[in-house]
C-alpha cells in the first residue's frame, strides 16, 4: 500500500479521476437543472446520447446498413474501430448492459487513459511547473465541447489515440506512434493525417527545426536507409484502408464512407476560402457563422503554436480542420476538440499566464461548457 502511495503514476491518476469525478457530477446534476426548466423528465441516458450517438448504438446492435436498404443516411460514414470495441464489451457482459452505458463506459475510460498520457507527454516536452500539471485533466474533462467524450461519439477514443501518437512520437518510439497512428484512423478518417505530424517530427528529430533544400535531400535519403521508420509512417493510414477494404467487399463501394456524407450536406462552397467567407459574413445559418469565426480563431491558435514550436502538432491541427473546411463549417467546434492538440495551445497561453487571470480563464471555460451542456440535452442545433 506504501508503495502505490508513493507511486508517481498512481498519485497522478488518482488526481485525474478527482477531476474526472467532479466534471460528471456536473453532468448528474445538470440533468434536473434541465429537468425543472424545460419541464421533462429525461434520463442521463437519454440526454446525453443525441444525434450520432444514435446512430452508432445502432450498429453495435444491429452492424452496420445493408446496401439494399431504403435509409438514404446509411451508416457508412462513422468508421468502426469504437463500435467494434463496444460491441466486444457488449458481448463480454452477454449483452445485459445497456448499449448506451456501454459507450459511454468505454469513452469514459478513453478519455481518463488520454488525460494520463497527455499530462505525462507534456511534462516531458515542456518541463512543466507541478501546479500546471492538472491544467489539461480540465479541459479535456471539462472545457467547452468536451461533453462529446462523454457520450456515445468516437471523439475520446480518437483524442487517446492522437494522445499516446504524440506521446510515443516525442519518444521517438515512431512503430508505436505509427500503430496509434492507424487506430486513430480506424477511429475516425482524419487520423490519417497523423501521418504528417509523423513525417514533420521524424524530419525536426533527424535534421533540425530549420528547412533546406540540402537539409529536405539529406532527411529523404536518410529516411531510405531507415526501412524502420518507413514502415512506420507506411502503417499510420492502415485503420483506414482496412475500413475501406470491409466497405468494397461489403456494398461494391470502398468511398462509401465519403459519398453517402451527401446525404448530410449538399451545400456546394469554393473550398476553405469560399466556406469561410460565407461563413463569416453571414450568408448562411448564424449557427454557421459563429462556427466559421471559431474556425479563425482555432487556426489562429494553430499558428500561436507554430510560432511557439509545437510544429508537428500544429501541421496536423490546421490540415485536420482544412479537411472539413473544404465542404462546410458543420460540426468543425466538434471536430476540433476531438482533436486534440487545440487544448496543447489553450494549455500553453495558460501556462504563461499569471495565477489569476489562468484561473478566470479556467472558469469561464467551464461556464461555456455548462450552458453548452445544457443546449446539448436540449438537442440544440447550433451543436450540429
Amino acid at each position: 500500500m506504501n508503495r502505490l502511495k508513493n507511486n508517481e503514476n498512481c498519485k497522478l491518476l488518482l488526481k485525474i479521476l478527482v477531476i474526472f469525478a467532479i466534471s460528471r457530477l456536473i453532468m448528474l446534476i445538470m440533468v434536473p437543472v434541465y429537468n425543472g426548466i424545460m419541464g421533462t423528465h429525461r434520463s442521463f441516458l437519454f440526454l446525453m446520447n443525441e444525434w450520432d450517438a444514435k446512430k452508432y448504438a445502432y450498429i453495435i446492435n444491429h452492424g452496420y446498413t445493408h446496401p439494399t436498404d431504403i435509409d438514404p443516411q446509411a451508416n457508412w460514414a462513422f468508421f468502426p474501430l469504437y463500435v467494434i470495441v463496444c460491441a466486444a464489451l457488449k458481448a463480454v457482459t452477454g449483452g445485459l448492459i445497456n448499449t448506451y452505458v456501454i459507450g459511454m463506459t468505454v469513452s469514459n475510460i478513453c478519455i481518463i487513459i488520454a488525460a494520463f498520457f497527455a499530462v505525462k507527454g507534456l511534462k516531458k516536452q515542456t518541463s512543466v511547473k507541478e501546479e500546471h500539471a492538472m491544467i489539461m485533466p480540465v479541459l479535456l474533462f471539462m472545457a467547452p465541447y468536451t461533453f462529446y467524450c462523454s457520450s456515445v461519439y468516437t471523439e475520446a477514443m480518437f483524442i487517446m489515440f492522437i494522445v499516446l501518437f504524440f506521446y510515443f512520437l516525442f519518444e521517438k518510439k515512431y512503430m508505436a506512434a505509427g500503430i496509434m497512428a492507424a487506430c486513430s484512423s480506424g477511429t475516425r478518417i482524419v487520423g490519417c493525417i497523423l501521418v504528417f505530424a509523423l513525417v514533420v517530427q521524424l524530419y525536426i528529430d533527424m535534421e533540425g527545426a530549420k528547412i533546406s533544400f540540402g537539409r529536405v535531400k539529406t532527411f529523404v535519403m536518410n529516411m531510405l536507409k531507415a526501412p524502420g521508420k518507413i514502415l512506420s509512417v507506411l502503417v499510420c493510414p492502415l485503420g483506414a484502408f482496412a475500413y475501406m477494404a470491409f466497405l468494397n467487399f461489403f456494398c461494391g463501394d470502398a468511398w462509401a464512407y465519403k459519398n453517402v456524407q451527401i446525404a448530410w450536406r449538399d451545400d456546394e462552397y469554393f473550398p476553405i476560402i469560399g466556406v469561410l467567407w460565407k461563413a463569416c459574413t453571414g450568408q448562411i445559418e448564424p449557427r454557421y457563422t459563429y462556427m466559421g469565426w471559431f474556425c479563425i480563431a482555432i487556426l489562429i491558435l494553430y499558428g500561436y503554436m507554430f510560432y511557439r514550436k509545437y510544429y508537428s502538432m500544429a501541421v496536423f491541427g490546421f490540415i485536420s480542420l482544412l479537411v472539413p473546411l473544404t465542404s462546410h463549417v458543420m460540426s468543425t467546434c466538434r471536430f476540433t476538440a476531438g482533436t486534440y492538440v487545440a487544448f496543447v495551445g489553450v494549455y500553453d497561453i495558460l501556462t504563461r499566464c499569471n495565477k489569476a487571470v489562468r484561473y478566470i480563464i479556467m472558469a469561464v471555460l467551464i461556464a461555456i461548457e455548462i450552458y453548452l451542456l445544457f443546449l446539448w440535452y436540449n438537442s440544440d442545433c447550433w451543436l450540429m
